[in-house]
């Protein structure tokens, strides 16, 4: 168990992740009172903490992808719904970590590769 000073904020978010995907009516919908107290700077200064650009294989790219979606991460969330609800699961938060393990390990095998967007 780490030594971490939680605040506010990070309780509710543990509690939205443990045992969400347990729950059979949970809403997608935010919190009012918390979107209304929501500021981007403030989000990526807490994502920025994490230090996930320090293990990311292309740090600009996390950079660039954190910046994004700290400004609308409700939509962020709309965008990837589909594949989630596809797939019959839904913790974000869950998802986007097996999406980092399988694409750190495939792409450590060479299974998959960076590209351009350009190249698309």
């Amino acid at each position: 168990m780490s030594n971490k000073n939680w605040s506010r904020e990070d309780v509710v978010n543990w509690l939205r992740e443990c045992g969400c995907e347990q729950e059979s009516d949970v809403s997608v919908d935010t919190d009012q009172s918390y979107v209304a107290a929501f500021q981007p700077d403030m989000l990526l200064q807490n994502v920025s903490r994490l230090n996930g650009i320090d293990s990311a294989s292309c740090p600009q790219t996390y950079q660039t992808v954190a910046n994004s979606i700290c400004k609308d991460p409700q939509g962020a969330l709309e965008a990837v719904m589909p594949i989630m609800q596809q797939l019959g699961v839904g913790c974000p938060q869950s998802f986007a970590k097996a999406l980092v393990d399988v694409f750190t390990v495939s792409q450590e095998a060479g299974i998959i590769n960076p590209f351009t967007p350009e190249s698309i």
